[in-house]
């Protein structure tokens, strides 16, 4: 009688930095080196995103900023859906790649409910971080807020502006193998 195959060795926990985080050099430089691979075949991308600025980046976890412009208003003058979906789409993919991802899949599903307007000449923080990736499945979260301009109270006291949409994506990783953890869970 043949011996049972032995169980699969179970992927460690994926450990992510917690909101608050400082950045990680190393962390940002890959994820702007999988932006900058992803960027050119991507129209979309070049025509919404061309100006976006990541600025922060730890295990799990991207920040990024956005100029408001024309080309990301609707007939109203305040930000489209289309481009609130499109960040979604954009910042869940980068979230994944914080975790050492070299692709980022694809989409399977996006959830985005809309907060409050915002208008050309807003900045707009764009926030999102992985809350699990598994072998096959990366769920992320995101939240896009209006930068509070600088010298108003809210800001002196660290407090985030107002948020515009939020949301969760959920990414099909075929490909994905998690890092090996360096820490203990």
């Amino acid at each position: 009688m043949a011996e049972p195959a032995p169980a699969p060795t179970p992927t460690p926990p994926l450990i992510l930095a917690p909101a608050g985080s400082p950045s990680d050099p190393s962390i940002l430089a890959h994820v702007q080196g999988v932006w900058d691979r992803i960027r050119p075949d991507s129209a979309i991308y070049g025509i919404l995103l061309s100006e976006i600025r990541l600025v922060s980046a730890a295990r799990g976890r991207v920040v990024a900023l956005l100029d408001l412009a024309p080309v990301h208003l609707n007939s109203k003058r305040i930000l489209h859906g289309a481009v609130s979906g499109t960040l979604c789409d954009w910042a869940g993919g980068m979230a994944i790649a914080s975790t050492g991802a070299d692709r980022t899949g694809v989409s399977t599903d996006m959830h985005v409910s809309f907060v409050s307007p915002a208008r050309e000449g807003d900045t707009l923080e764009i926030e999102a971080w992985v809350t699990r990736a598994g072998k096959s499945l990366g769920f992320t979260a995101f939240e896009i807020r209006k930068v509070v301009p600088a010298g108003s109270g809210a800001k002196a006291s660290g407090a985030k502006g107002p948020v515009v949409a939020s949301g969760s994506h959920t990414k099909y990783l075929s490909f994905y193998q998690p890092p090996p953890s360096n820490q203990s869970g």
